[in-house]
């Protein structure tokens, strides 16, 4: 589904660049529903998944497409975007913690210089192993951190990734750091929950340790 509405404030994206943006969310995340939304919660983009998951039956927010209450938590992820400088994400469930039927995944992305929301929304069966495209496509990692972040994700020490990859120890650790804050984590417990796409207590914008 494409609906193209002008927002105030909001970039008119063509249907050419709508078409671009949505082939881009599929195939790095094939999973899963995915839907594009402007910072005032319109759908610019909606593949079949997501539609079919978030049509429930349920009261609609502001746009018809979103539940009630998964509107509320956009419009609260929103305000975090207005509020935090780079990229901001969160994760939650629906129709809340004690059924979670389905998982929901927001992230922040820079489209034409303009801020929108990316949802992302699946039942709730376990990813399995988190492969490198996946972890480049959903987090913004270089090919060497999505390597990296693979491996440690994995259980692998930074002497085995190092091996694995061909590289020095040191440069594991440095990257890592870096895959830390990309990732929204501050060690490597909380960056394989993420990878495996399993909750993370008090997830926030946090500022990642060594």
């Amino acid at each position: 589904m494409i609906s193209n509405t002008t927002t105030a404030g909001m970039s008119m994206l063509s249907e050419r660049d709508l078409l671009s943006i949505g082939k881009e969310l599929l195939d790095g995340d094939p999973d899963r529903g995915v839907v594009l939304l402007t910072a005032d919660r319109r759908v610019l983009y909606s593949n079949t998944a997501a539609s079919n998951m978030l049509r429930d039956g349920t009261p609609r927010g502001l746009d018809s497409l979103l539940p009630a209450t998964v509107d509320l938590w956009v419009a609260a992820f929103v305000d975090r975007m207005r509020n935090q400088r780079g990229p901001v994400s969160a994760d939650t469930y629906y129709p809340d913690e004690t059924e979670a039927r389905l998982r929901v995944s927001l992230e922040s992305t820079v489209r034409d210089q303009v801020p929108h929301v990316v949802l992302r929304v699946q039942s709730q069966i376990p990813w399995a192993l988190p492969t490198v495209r996946r972890l480049q496509s959903r987090f913004g990692l270089t090919l060497r951190e999505a390597q990296v972040a693979a491996g440690v994700s994995r259980g692998h020490t930074n002497a085995e990734v190092a091996s694995k990859l061909g590289i020095v120890e040191k440069t594991v650790k440095n990257v890592l750091m870096s895959v830390f804050t990309k990732c929204n984590v501050r060690n490597r417990v909380e960056l394989a929950l993420r990878a495996f796409d399993a909750p993370v207590p008090g997830l926030d914008q946090r500022r990642p340790r060594a």
